[in-house]
């Protein structure tokens, strides 16, 4: 019965990260970390790789909703996507060597600097980027990404949507399509990493998947009822709510003894 619980509770957790995935074009992992540590009492390095697996199975869902009713940039996505696959293997890799409390500050302070800037009124983009500049650009977030994603569990959309908005001048539908469109490779290099680190709960990843393919399929077609400006404020606030979390979370577990915090990969491995 404890199992049949656990297994109910992981499929509406994969359809609240799922559905949130598919609206603001973010692989679902803001949501779905929180929650797997929470709700169903997952140690924090294998929350991370779970999600990731999860991550995958909505983005794809997504990405195709998005294909079908909005454009995604193609070209831009092959720009970033390579140096995103490096910085998942990279990042799934070195985070259970790095406090992961150190890790959520910064990136939660990060997030909150993002959406402030996107809750500014519209004062331009950075100068079209072209050419090799562009290839350079798009490599450089995608890396950013990847590496967030593959540390943190979480898609990389938080860095690769508001990047191509304001560095691209993208709309905010095709900046958020062609985001899961990265996404998902990316979340599946992290995933394998995680998998080789025994951090990776793949019976939950199964019931997190039920819930999160539809729902994100269903956050997509919602997103593409709404206007623009609306879409870009609201996904502003969610990344300011969860920056303002990350920052949260990581000050406490930066104040836990060294060894409490030391010992939580081999937890997770286990």
């Amino acid at each position: 019965m404890q199992r049949h619980q656990h297994d109910a509770k992981a499929a509406v957790i994969g359809g609240a990260g799922g559905f949130f995935a598919g609206l603001t074009g973010v692989g679902g992992g803001a949501v779905l970390v929180p929650l797997l540590v929470g709700l169903l009492r997952m140690g924090q390095h294998r929350a991370h790789g779970t999600s990731l697996a999860v991550i995958a199975m909505s983005a794809f869902a997504g990405s195709l909703t998005y294909a079908r009713t909005t454009s995604i940039d193609w070209r831009l996505a092959g720009a970033v996507l390579p140096s995103a696959l490096a910085g998942a293997a990279i990042g799934a890799t070195f985070v259970h060597r790095i406090p992961a409390a150190q890790l959520r500050g910064l990136f939660g302070g990060f997030l909150m600097l993002v959406a402030a800037r996107m809750m500014l009124p519209e004062g331009g983009t950075v100068a079209a980027a072209d050419g090799l500049w562009r290839l350079l650009l798009g490599g450089g977030i995608g890396l950013a990404g990847g590496m967030l994603s593959g540390a943190l569990g979480v898609g990389g959309g938080a860095i690769f949507v508001p990047a191509l908005v304001l560095l691209f001048g993208e709309s905010q539908h095709a900046a958020q399509g062609t985001s899961l469109v990265v996404i998902l490779p990316t979340a599946v290099a992290g995933t394998v990493t995680h998998w080789r680190h025994r951090s990776v709960d793949g019976r939950t990843a199964v019931w997190l998947g039920a819930g999160a393919v539809p729902s994100s399929a269903a956050g997509a077609a919602v997103a593409s009822s709404l206007r623009a400006d609306v879409l870009q404020r609201g996904f502003a606030a969610v990344l300011l709510a969860v920056g303002l979390q990350m920052l949260r979370s990581g000050w406490r577990a930066a104040r836990t003894p060294a060894a409490q915090v030391e010992g939580a990969p081999t937890h997770d491995a286990g």
